[in-house]
């Protein structure tokens, strides 16, 4: 090592570290649950509303029939007579 790296690890080595506070790793575990708590009912409703809307779709379609043709309004013409 040169002559300045030597100072910065020295410095490094000298410089103060801060104290981590009393509990932080407890409640650090305590977000964390929460958070993750918290993200598995948002997936679970986001997919109950994906079904719920699935479900509503298959009974209108089943209800209307959007696939089927609409009926006339008026009646064909008789040509070939």
């Amino acid at each position: 090592m040169d002559h300045k790296e030597r100072e910065v690890v020295r410095l490094l080595a000298r410089a103060a570290r801060p104290r981590v506070p009393a509990g932080l790793p407890e409640r650090a575990r305590a977000y964390g649950t929460r958070v993750r708590r918290r993200e598995r009912w948002r997936r679970w409703a986001l997919w109950l509303l994906l079904a719920s809307g699935a479900v509503a779709f298959g009974v209108w379609a089943y209800a209307v029939e959007p696939w089927a043709a609409p009926p006339m309004r008026t009646t064909p013409p008789l040509e070939p007579w």
